[in-house]
């Protein structure tokens, strides 16, 4: 992280130094914790609002063509964080997870097309796979308690039916 902060007072193209040694980081971890890695980046890139680090979860847990969510496949956040070569962090207090720096954001934004060019088509197809889950295909909640139940037991629903 000391390397990182040095490099980030000496201006953009350091910044970018900065930003290109991390990504070669990722890449060069195994295939699957790359994948990973540059989907979470995908996640909190472009997610409508900030999420938590359930609904994170939940979220790359989902594997298009299920009809349920599997919990087996909900990643461990601390796994998450590491694969991620120090550009993702969690607020402990709200367990929000966020970009370690608004550049970070600005930065991924710029090589979206040659890194990650289907992110947002990915981020909508796993939405769309969460709502025609078995869970919900009983319709909409009849009370209000029912309605914050299904919200307390499916942390990604409310994400997933708003954007």
């Amino acid at each position: 992280i000391k390397t990182t902060l040095d490099k980030l007072s000496k201006g953009s193209a350091a910044l970018d130094d900065a930003y290109k040694d991390a990504i070669h980081r990722i890449e060069g971890q195994l295939a699957g914790d790359s994948e990973q890695a540059k989907n979470v980046l995908s996640w909190i890139t472009y997610a409508q609002r900030p999420l938590t680090t359930a609904e994170l979860c939940c979220a790359l847990a989902v594997e298009h063509e299920e009809e349920e969510l599997n919990p087996e496949n909900i990643p461990d956040m601390e796994d998450l964080v590491s694969v991620c070569a120090g550009l993702i962090v969690v607020d402990e207090e709200s367990r929000v997870v966020r970009l370690v720096h608004y550049t970070t954001q600005e930065y991924l934004e710029r090589i979206r097309r040659t890194w990650n060019p289907r992110a947002q088509l990915e981020i909508a197809s796993t939405c769309l796979t969460y709502l025609s889950f078995n869970e919900f295909k009983n319709g909409s909640c009849s009370t209000d308690a029912e309605l914050r139940e299904r919200l307390q037991q499916n942390v990604f629903l409310d994400y997933a039916a708003r954007y």
